[in-house]
């Protein structure tokens, strides 16, 4: 099944502000849009100041799309057109390593608290030996580490607009709590290993990301439309 994505950055307005707006925004211009399912990643409340992770503190909400059709990404693109701010669109290619079974009805909030991550490959690496790095070996060392409860994986495979951002992953992790994301002995494998954890995720994703383009949210988790 095709994955389109859509990142909507709009400009500064406040998380609880835009979000309230975004969400009934959205929820009617995909309307009867006939994909098999639409999802919505969505700046609700500020980060916390003091975590591990450097979150960006920015708002953006992260449209996914998916559906057999391959003319459904350009009509998802239409609907979305004239939204303030920026909107750039990507076809890209899902991975769940972790899969969390629904307990949530369309429209409302999943549980726990959610990650989305945009990140560019390091410079000096080939897409092979990019995708070696971040597919074969971060993958299953951010899964044996991190208490995740959801791990979605999207590798970008073309921008859909001029002048896109050239991301080239966009990743949504699920956890628990907030505690379970930002405080890292809890991140990183409890008081006797978080240290060395650590360093071993650090000097890795150095390795293959371009650590200074990659972007951190704290976002809620929704389904706005479902055909299952």
């Amino acid at each position: 099944m095709a994955k389109w994505m859509y990142l909507w950055s709009p400009g500064g307005q406040p998380a609880e502000t835009f979000a309230s707006r975004a969400r009934a925004e959205l929820a009617g211009r995909l309307a009867g849009l006939d994909a098999s399912e639409i999802a919505l990643h969505l700046t609700e409340r500020r980060p916390p100041r003091l975590s591990i992770i450097p979150f960006t503190r920015a708002s953006v909400a992260l449209i996914s799309v998916w559906g057999p059709d391959e003319g459904l990404g350009a009509r998802a693109a239409g609907r979305l057109s004239g939204l303030p701010g920026q909107l750039f669109g990507y076809r890209v290619e899902e991975a769940v390593p972790l899969a969390r079974p629904r307990s949530w009805d369309p429209g409302e909030v999943a549980p726990g608290v959610c990650l989305l991550t945009v990140f560019r490959r390091h410079k000096g690496l080939d897409r092979q030996r990019f995708l070696a790095e971040w597919h074969g070996r971060h993958t299953p060392m951010s899964l044996g580490i991190h208490p995740m409860i959801a791990y979605v994986r999207n590798t970008v495979l073309e921008p859909l607009d001029p002048g896109a951002p050239d991301w080239d992953g966009i990743v949504t992790e699920a956890y628990p709590t907030l505690r379970d994301l930002s405080n890292p002995v809890h991140l990183f494998g409890g008081p006797l290993r978080a240290l060395p954890n650590m360093l071993r995720v650090g000097r890795h994703i150095a390795t293959f990301m371009d650590l200074r383009s990659m972007r951190n949210y704290l976002v809620s988790e929704r389904i706005l439309e479902s055909a299952s």
